[in-house]
């Protein structure tokens, strides 16, 4: 029991070493803990979208333990640093490196349950505060979370993993260090890095891959499918970055007679003397930042565009679908008129549109004022593939666009739904599946038009009247599909759309189920209100993750800049005093001091800026893939989600470079 002993009194006499360790214990595991309990409570079934929800929390726990595995060998790995001579005394005393992995052993295992019992009391009120954020995200009513025990014995038990591990690392390095080896590794520094012109060239490569893909991207789906690639050429990019550049720059200014000025002699020599290991250091804090500004900003950007989308969708607050063929739209007007009056209810702004939408077109190979379909629809990735809105003048009209010319039946308007994608002011003829229009005009306005998600070229073609319409779509489906799969073809849908106060859409609801004609033809009341909740149940499942995650990697980046600071000032410790013994002011050290830290820890923040603004094109397609296209609203959260973030990381740097600071001036 002297090694149990020993343990419990290291730890109890030595805590300001364990400290560092235990707080990223605990840390970690609170985060682990609040993504479980909430993924596997029970109470997640009550919720709207309970099943994907839960799906996306197991996505999250899945990252967190390989972020959280990564933060917790980072810290320990520093813990044994700190404690290596004090294990080479014990060697040397006869103690043997056996009995030293027992005693680290036991103070794993101390370290292992005081993180469990701490983090799961503070992980439980930390996931019903969290818990309480995530039901107002996506409009929920049911504010208990069950704590389910499964969740504490699987967190407890992947950090015991976690801590085996941990135990194995430990145990490796005591037995493969001598004695010697041990005592020095504290105090051993790094040996002065060689510039590697390969090393070099590779950063270079790797970045500007990463920032070409992303740069070049102009489709949500492919934006989607690069993205991985694209993150981790940038990820060994900035690595490369780091331990090429850095050590390039420092030995530049060698060169220069600056160097030789005290200041600058000081920081240059004792940054380039250890900057291999502060590049890995900096790589991991700028990856994590822009990790960080990565996923809050996706997450705000679908949250808070959320409204935005549904509000196209939905320009008036209901809309009565008719699916039915040859359901005109004075017949579903009347329809709807009916229900109104049996619900004893007021419509306003009641309006009608016959209406084909999505329809797969692909544009074949011609001159720029003509826009010719081919008979095989390419891939949704294919810069020639659109997306069709087939509609009349008279659905436009109805809605309110005045500026809606007469057409005749060889006639069409064009309406560029694809944000500037794919200009159609140049088309002046359409040839669709064989019959050819003359373009009449292109409108630049639209007024009231339920507008569907786009995530390619997308066009709309006003026909003169719904039997031209028609005709145009029986030529599609000639082309397209086979004659015995008429379950496969395109048609058109008639809409009513009008707005009526949300006090009185129970009673209209409920006429509408109850009238037999409505039912007869499987028409489909919705309401604005009830697909913005629908929306913001299943996408809040997604933006608390990425509340969540982004958390976690801010506090991993904190977690790591705070070790960096304490290795740093122990190492700079005895430098500055042997200076200062050399005859150098306290000034003097003190404006060096300042000079270094600043240098090493705001770096990884303008890192980040650049590669965000690489990424920013990527980004801003990824979220297209949720129905926001509002680009504005994209860019104002990029700008503030960086703001804030670098006001995190200021006072991140002004609270962990006190640390330095007492070290270095003991």
């Amino acid at each position: 029991m002297l090694s149990f002993k020993l343990a419990q009194k290291n730890m109890k006499k030595g805590f300001q070493a364990f400290a560092p360790f235990l707080m990223a214990s605990v840390t970690m595991f609170v985060m682990l803990f609040v993504t479980a309990s909430i993924g596997l409570s029970p109470t997640i079934e009550k919720l709207p979208g309970g099943d994907s929800v839960a799906q996306l929390m197991g996505f999250a726990l899945l990252v967190l333990i390989i972020f959280s595995l990564m933060i917790l060998v980072y810290s320990y790995r520093f813990l044994q640093l700190q404690r290596s001579r004090e294990f080479g005394l014990y060697d040397i005393l006869g103690f043997g490196k056996i009995s030293i992995i027992k005693v680290a052993f036991w103070e794993l295992l101390m370290t292992y349950l005081i993180a469990t019992l701490i983090g799961t009391i503070v992980g439980i009120a930390f996931a019903k505060f969290l818990y309480l954020i995530f039901v107002n995200l996506i409009g929920g009513d049911y504010f208990n979370l069950i704590i389910s025990p499964l969740a504490v014995a699987l967190v407890a038990g992947i950090y015991l993993l976690f801590f085996s591990l941990l135990l194995v690392i430990g145990a490796v390095l005591i037995l493969k260090s001598s004695s010697l080896d041990l005592l020095r590794e504290e105090t051993k520094g790094e040996k002065e890095p060689r510039s590697n012109v390969f090393t070099a060239l590779l950063a270079l490569l790797f970045l500007a891959a990463g920032y070409f893909i992303a740069l070049t991207v102009d489709n949500p789906i492919v934006a989607l499918l690069r993205f991985f690639i694209a993150v981790l050429l940038v990820i060994f990019g900035t690595y490369f970055f780091y331990v090429s550049f850095t050590i390039w720059y420092l030995k530049r200014k060698k060169k220069q007679d600056a160097y030789y000025q005290p200041h600058h002699f000081i920081t240059i020599s004792s940054m380039l003397y250890r900057m291999k290991a502060n590049a890995v250091g900096l790589g991991n804090i700028t990856i994590l930042l822009s990790m960080t500004v990565v996923t809050v900003v996706v997450s705000l950007g679908v949250f808070f565009g959320t409204a935005d989308m549904v509000e196209k969708q939905f320009p008036k607050e209901a809309q009565i679908i008719s699916l039915q063929e040859n359901n005109s739209r004075a017949e579903l007007t009347a329809l709807t008129e009916q229900i109104a009056a049996e619900s004893g209810v007021n419509l306003e702004h009641l309006s009608s549109i016959y209406v084909s939408q999505d329809v797969e077109a692909s544009r074949a190979t011609s001159s720029a004022d003509q826009f010719v379909t081919q008979e095989e629809l390419g891939s949704m990735l294919d810069e020639n593939h659109y997306l069709m809105t087939m509609t009349t003048a008279e659905s436009l009209i109805s809605l309110g666009n005045e500026n809606v010319q007469h057409l005749s039946e060889n006639q069409v308007l064009l309406v560029d739904l694809s944000e500037g994608k794919a200009s159609s002011a140049s088309i002046k003829t359409v040839n669709w599946h064989g019959q050819t229009y003359q373009v009449a005009g292109h409108l630049t306005e639209l007024k009231n038009f339920p507008a569907e998600m786009t995530m390619s070229n997308s066009l709309m073609l006003v026909f003169a009247n719904e039997a031209v319409l028609n005709r145009a779509l029986a030529a599609y489906n000639r082309s397209n599909y086979a004659e015995n799969t008429p379950n496969m073809n395109e048609s058109a849908m008639t809409l009513t759309l009008f707005d009526l106060p949300e006090a009185d859409q129970a009673r209209f609801e409920t006429a509408f189920n109850e009238n037999q004609e409505a039912q007869r033809a499987h028409n489909i009341l919705t309401f604005r209100s009830q697909a913005l909740q629908n929306q913001k149940a299943q996408i809040g499942g997604f933006v608390f993750i990425g509340f969540v995650l982004g958390i976690s990697f801010i506090l991993g980046a904190a977690l790591i800049i705070y070790y960096k600071q304490l290795s740093e000032g122990t190492q700079d410790k005895r430098s500055f005093k042997i200076l200062q013994e050399a005859g150098f002011s306290k000034e003097q050290v003190q404006k060096t001091i300042r000079s270094q830290v600043r240098m090493i820890f705001f770096l990884p923040l303008l890192v980040t800026g650049l590669h965000f603004a690489g990424a920013y094109r990527m980004i801003s397609q990824m979220i297209m893939l949720f129905g926001v296209t509002d680009s504005r609203l994209t860019l104002i959260i990029s700008l503030i989600t960086l703001v804030f973030l670098s006001a995190i990381y200021y006072l991140i740097y002004k609270a962990t470079s006190r640390v330095y600071y007492k070290i270095v001036k003991r």
